[in-house]
């Protein structure tokens, strides 16, 4: 059977076991677009849901239905989403070109702007300029937040972008940022590098949905460090404002919240990363802090759409744009005066009183409202993820894809099963696929990748769930003779429980020449005293800079570090029963999936 014919079928018996319990007319017509496969319609058809005459049951299943749909690259047509996503990109240049050069002339002209308007912009200014604090603070301490992720480059694939492998002979950065990399490399006893001066990000297509593909910038490997130290260091600094970014459930709660006393709205914006534009940080931002976030951005871009200048002042993939962005919508609530708003990236909840002032602020600063995901009033919420309609949480499952890895198709059978209704059509159909993919059975865990859940009571009585094994282990020893011996033992506990599982596999990648750069991140920062300022404390190591190449002990060494592929093995691993306790639907499906 064909992926998308899965797909389809899932949704049909999902919609014929609701049958009784939603609208006719509804059912109607989600089932007559499921038989003519009409995709268009199945991918929105939540907007024929009427509050004045259908339930909160009609609502759950027409998202669900969508959610089949909305977000599934296997109906993507890759032509035509590379040309979506190229007229989004290059829309949103011209619009922060537009917004630029007003921005600029009311910037000049700010006496002219209405007295509401300009106090507003002023109310923004001192919150974000209290948020960062003094700048020289940031300074002393930008060597704690450095870091090196595993993320792929302007210059490298992900592939070859683990931490030891960007740090290499030469790094590629910006001009601007190239004093602060001297700085650093010196403050940790390193002679700096070869600097490969450049102004361009890589640009890369990712999927997003059935219609579009999503845009991502790989900055160069020598700028993502300081981007992420900013980024670190403004998120400290956010959560003594309230707004924990690395928390999401204060949105979600409070989207709960507001489906029920609607006295909030959330609050979406249309590429909002891609509408950050230059003028509007320019303005908002204290001016040494504006130079720093300058001297570390990419101002040019390269790759699938050709070349060009950006307009924006990041992009999706800069380490700073998340931060920036949730900072600005921060502002814009405190800006109106907003009391008790929440904002997580561009998931924005304020008090729907204010939403219309806060709508005329972020259009003035070049951001649109996405209207399609904004709730101001009636019985739903949506953010962060979470979909809530009348107090309940009637978040969907999305089908984002499907290969022929039995990992993957695990993964789509742990997901829907809890949505099929016992003895139910879904129930059964997704059986037969078990069957007919062979899948491996695995007690009920953490990791839907695994294997196909049952309850762990079926998976020891099919011996799926079994006794740890004692391992032989080769015990070597040299006797007076000097001829070594070799004694197998076996060792090990029977006590704990093991089942088969895919995991991820992974494999040692060599690589040679690293000139300690890795040890740069790593080793030295704990010998660092951070209570010398590191602008200073890199003339006193100066004694400690390695002239030459050789002089490194482990520049001539080949060291390994694990790279994890996506390729899914199966091995035997140790089973801990899950702490939250197993879901509902196990007991009913393992027995549906024993008996089969």
């Amino acid at each position: 059977m064909e992926p998308t014919d899965v797909v389809y079928c899932i949704s049909r018996c999902y919609i014929e076991d609701y049958q009784s319990v939603i609208d006719p007319g509804l059912y109607a017509y989600v089932h007559g677009s499921i038989r003519a496969r009409n995709l268009a319609a199945l991918s929105q058809c939540s907007s024929y849901f009427d509050g004045a005459k259908h339930s909160i049951m009609d609502w759950r299943v027409l998202r669900q239905v969508e959610a089949f749909f909305k977000k599934n690259a296997l109906f993507a047509q890759k032509d035509s989403c590379a040309s979506a996503a190229k007229e989004s990109f290059l829309e949103a240049e011209r619009k922060c070109a537009i917004t630029n050069l007003r921005l600029d002339y009311c910037y000049s002209q700010r006496d002219k702007l209405q007295p509401d308007l300009r106090l507003q912009l002023a109310r923004m200014e001192r919150y974000i300029r209290n948020v960062l604090g003094d700048f020289q603070s940031f300074l002393s301490v930008l060597p704690r937040y450095v870091k090196v992720t595993a993320g792929a480059t302007a210059s490298s694939s992900r592939r070859n972008s683990i931490p030891q492998l960007k740090l290499k002979m030469k790094l590629h950065a910006t001009h601007g940022a190239e004093s602060y990399l001297r700085a650093l490399y010196r403050f940790f006893g390193f002679e700096p590098p070869e600097i490969v001066y450049t102004s361009s990000n890589r640009v890369e297509l990712v999927p997003k949905n059935w219609k579009t593909d999503r845009t991502i910038a790989c900055e160069p490997e020598g700028v993502l460090p300081l981007q992420l130290a900013f980024d670190t260091y403004a998120k400290r600094r956010l959560r003594r404002f309230g707004i924990d970014l690395s928390d999401q459930s204060r949105n979600q709660c409070l989207a709960l919240t507001a489906s029920v006393t609607q006295e909030w709205a959330t609050v979406d914006f249309k590429s909002a990363s891609d509408t950050i534009c230059l003028a509007v940080l320019a303005w908002l931002l204290p001016p040494d802090w504006f130079a720093f976030l300058c001297a570390v951005r990419s101002s040019h871009y390269r790759g699938v759409f050709g070349e060009g200048r950006y307009h924006k002042f990041s992009s999706m993939g800069n380490g700073t744009t998340f931060t920036l962005e949730t900072l600005i919508f921060a502002a814009a609530c405190y800006a109106i005066g907003s009391k008790g708003f929440s904002v997580y990236g561009d998931d924005v909840i304020v008090e729907s009183k204010l939403f219309p002032e806060y709508q005329k602020l972020t259009s003035f600063l070049g951001f649109t409202i996405n209207e399609d995901k904004t709730y101001t009033q009636g019985s739903f919420r949506e953010s962060c993820g979470v979909d809530a309609f009348d107090g309940v949480d009637v978040t969907p499952i999305y089908i984002r894809g499907l290969d022929g890895r039995k990992a993957i198709k695990s993964h789509l059978i742990n997901t829907v099963a809890g949505l099929a209704l016992p003895e139910g059509k879904l129930a059964s159909f997704l059986c037969g696929l078990v069957r007919e993919w062979k899948l491996p059975y695995v007690p009920y865990q953490e990791s839907t990748i695994s294997g196909v859940w049952i309850d762990p009571d079926n998976a020891r009585r099919l011996g799926i769930l079994t006794r740890s094994r004692r391992k032989s282990i080769v015990f070597r020893s040299i006797d007076e003779d000097g001829i070594v011996q070799e004694k197998r033992r076996r060792v090990g506990k029977n006590y704990i429980e093991e089942y088969k599982s895919y995991s991820p596999k992974s494999y040692a990648r060599p690589f040679r020449f690293f000139r300690g750069y890795y040890l740069w991140f790593l080793h030295k920062l704990g010998q660092v005293n951070f209570a010398v300022p590191w602008a200073e404390a890199r003339y006193r190591a100066s004694d400690r800079i390695p002239k030459k190449e050789h002089d490194l002990p482990e520049a001539s060494e080949t060291s390994k570090a694990t790279i994890f592929e996506h390729v899914y093995v199966r091995k035997w691993v140790a089973w801990n029963f899950p702490s939250d306790g197993l879901p509902l639907h196990l007991y009913w499906w393992s027995g549906e999936v024993t008996r089969g």
